[in-house]
């Protein structure tokens, strides 16, 4: 029962709530049994008190000559009160023995005395009579006042140990309450507001068998776990950490790396200072990159790197002949872009440590930046070749289509003015030869220029916009006629191919403008209609008179070619009310297709 008491808090309070309900009820019972056997002790008293004023009344009668009847009435009277009820109760409750001798006294005295002498009418004898039953009847009273008080006495001494029981069980209860529950209570507040602030090491120094004491038990427990596991986190993050900083570190140098390459071109170099300082980032690690030259046959020998300065050739088409790789067993990596071998990548650690998923990965990156730099670079060579074999495409047309037209034509004037130097012509046939030969040769010349600008023509960092201003600007000052220019702000950007066409289908332009329309304006415009780019060059000169023969214009051509190299359609066009107007309509390249509904 105790040690069932010992380990329950809710049957100690339980315990302590039934003592005091328990003594509440005993009280109130106990005061109520007490005031019931009571209830008669006051009427008794009355009862007695007022016997003993009738038998004053009797002998105050009796001294007065009272008639007979007056005291028959009053010697009824207290002969009934004398065994009245309230009496009886009393003395049938269980008395003591002393009331019982008492009121037996009153009795005998009542009969033998008192109610004879009334009987006879002896005055004289009932009043000596009536004081020792005066003083018996105030005797019985005595009796009765102290049973009373007797009862009263009980019912406090019963109450008052109720209440002191119900104190006891109260200080108690309080006690136990401050040392088993309060403070439990406030050390696991505050145990738990500690931990949630990251306290892992506080603890409850409560023990007890009850649920307080299992709960700090309990409490103690998860603490313990959670530290531990806190413990082993926090070397898990750390671990991670590390990991991730020097993931992070690779990973920069591999952007950086990637922006350098992507800026320049790799060379071996360039190749082994990467290879070093991923080697720093990762400290331990080993690498080892083996290139290989032609893509279309294998290759004889393979050039390797180390990160180290150090530069190997290894024989047979096989890079393990290498010495750096007799030391460990590492992990290949290949080198590879859309499909073709480049070489490969070895990687091994000093400590010999298996390489973790994240290291794999990394330097799989690794790899796969290094074969798409040495594909770039490659991609790049084939684009210069490209370039240059374009360049010089475009040269030998220009040639043929001007200047080799032009010698071809002198050419045949000299054979001309030989043959009729050899028949003798007149001095002013030779003269009109020779004239038309110094035009040719002056027509030659002037070709020979425009080839000259043509292929010294750039677009500089300034764009086009401020080419065409200065464009206009240099054939303002050359010619008596003012160049008025208005560009729109384009949506996207022009290549390069397509801001050199314009600009020299525009000098072209602005050209034949100056030699042929004695021009007082010139009106150059570009503009974005939708997804369409409009060139116009329109002036207010003498204009031309029916259709025009591009075939005997050498500059009209070229125009219509570079038209036809950007895929769009040139238009010479009369201007009201007179002049020219040369248009130019194209669809970007970096619009790509042109789509439905788009602007023509």
């Amino acid at each position: 029962m105790m040690r069932w008491l010992r380990s329950s808090l809710p049957a100690r309070a339980g315990l302590a709530v039934i003592l005091i309900a328990v003594l509440a009820l005993a009280s109130s019972l106990s005061a109520g049994l007490i005031a019931w056997f009571s209830q008669g002790d006051a009427a008794a008293i009355n009862t007695a008190g007022s016997v003993r004023m009738e038998t004053y009344h009797l002998s105050w009668k009796l001294a007065a000559g009272a008639t007979p009847s007056e005291i028959a009435a009053i010697t009824d009277s207290l002969q009934t009160r004398l065994t009245s009820q309230s009496l009886k109760a009393v003395l049938e409750d269980g008395p003591t023995a002393a009331l019982r001798v008492s009121y037996g006294h009153i009795q005998q005295q009542w009969n033998e005395d008192l109610l004879p002498a009334l009987l006879r009418g002896d005055a004289a004898y009932f009043q000596v009579q009536a004081l020792p039953f005066v003083e018996q009847l105030n005797q019985f009273v005595s009796l009765l006042q102290r049973q009373s008080e007797q009862k009263q006495g009980w019912q406090q001494a019963i109450q008052g140990l109720a209440l002191f029981t119900t104190m006891i069980v109260l200080l108690i209860g309080l006690y136990e309450l401050q040392y088993g529950v309060v403070t439990p209570l406030k050390e696991l507040v505050d145990a738990t507001q500690r931990f949630r602030r990251g306290d892992f090491k506080v603890r409850v120094n409560h023990q007890s068998e009850d649920e307080l004491g299992q709960l700090a038990t309990s409490f103690n427990t998860m603490a313990e776990t959670i530290e531990e596991s806190h413990r082993t986190l926090e070397s898990q993050v750390r671990q991670k950490t590390l990991n991730l900083q020097q993931a992070n570190a690779a990973l920069e140098l591999l952007y950086q790396s990637s922006r350098s390459l992507a800026t320049r071109l790799a060379n071996a170099e360039g190749l082994d200072e990467l290879i070093r300082r991923f080697q720093q980032r990762l400290p331990g690690l080993r690498l080892s990159l083996c290139l290989q030259g032609q893509l279309q046959a294998p290759a004889q020998q393979l050039l390797s790197l180390h990160g180290a300065n150090i530069r190997e050739v290894c024989a047979s088409s096989d890079c393990a002949t290498c010495q750096k790789h007799h030391k460990a067993n590492p992990q290949t990596f290949s080198i590879s872009n859309q499909g073709s071998e480049l070489g490969e990548l070895k990687a091994h650690f000093v400590d010999g440590h298996p390489m973790q998923a994240w290291e794999t990965q990394l330097i799989q990156a690794l790899a796969n930046l290094i074969g798409t730099s040495l594909s770039l670079k490659r991609q790049r060579e084939q684009d210069h070749r490209l370039l240059l074999l374009e360049e010089r495409t475009i040269i030998a047309r220009e040639l043929h289509d001007s200047l080799a037209q032009a010698l071809s034509y002198m050419k045949l004037q000299v054979s001309r003015m030989q043959t009729l130097m050899r028949r003798g012509e007149p001095t002013q046939t030779l003269e009109t030869v020779t004239s038309e030969l110094r035009e040719g040769l002056n027509n030659a010349y002037r070709q020979l220029r425009e080839l000259l600008t043509t292929f010294r023509l750039q677009i500089h960092d300034a764009g086009l916009v401020q080419e065409l201003k200065d464009t206009a600007e240099e054939f303002s000052r050359r010619g008596e006629f003012q160049v008025h220019l208005h560009v729109d702000t384009l949506a996207f950007q022009l290549s390069a191919s397509e801001q050199i066409h314009i600009l020299q289908i525009t000098r072209e332009a602005l050209s034949n403008c100056l030699r042929h329309a004695h021009a007082q304006n010139a009106w150059l415009q570009l503009r974005q209609d939708g997804e369409t780019v409009r060139l116009s060059i329109e002036d207010d000169g003498r204009g031309f008179s029916g259709n025009v023969d591009q075939r005997e214009h050498h500059g009209l051509n070229i125009m219509d070619e570079r038209a036809r190299s950007l895929h769009g359609q040139l238009q010479i066009l009369s201007r009201e009310p007179q002049g020219t107007r040369v248009q130019l309509e194209f669809h970007p390249e970096f619009l790509g297709q042109q789509t439905e509904g788009s602007t023509t």
